[in-house]
């Protein structure tokens, strides 16, 4: 009985972290997305500026500051997807010679 259930143990646990990595990327792609909303929306504000503001807001520093988080996680999502499985290759040639 100990042995049945280490191994539908060891089966279950890396399931589980794929299945976690999957949540993990999907939740990272919805924050790069939300990301690049806000880069839009930075966009929008800036056409609109205060005259009377005794301060000016440095709009482009924002937007580089925002493209950086989101490369950031942009670069970890796709090198999470390239080194996190091993997929088999496709044969590729489908025709034989008669």
């Amino acid at each position: 009985m100990k042995r049945l259930i280490l191994v539908v143990l060891a089966l279950w646990v890396p399931a589980t972290a794929g299945a976690d990595a999957d949540v993990e990327r999907a939740n990272l792609a919805k924050l790069s997305a939300e990301i690049e909303f806000l880069i839009r929306r930075v966009d929008e504000i800036k056409r609109h500026p205060s005259d009377s503001q005794r301060w000016v807001f440095d709009y482009e520093s924002l937007k580089s500051d925002l493209r950086k988080i989101r490369n950031g996680v942009d670069t970890y999502i796709d090198r999470s997807i390239q080194d996190g499985r091993n997929i088999t290759p496709l044969k590729g040639h489908y025709h034989q010679p008669r």
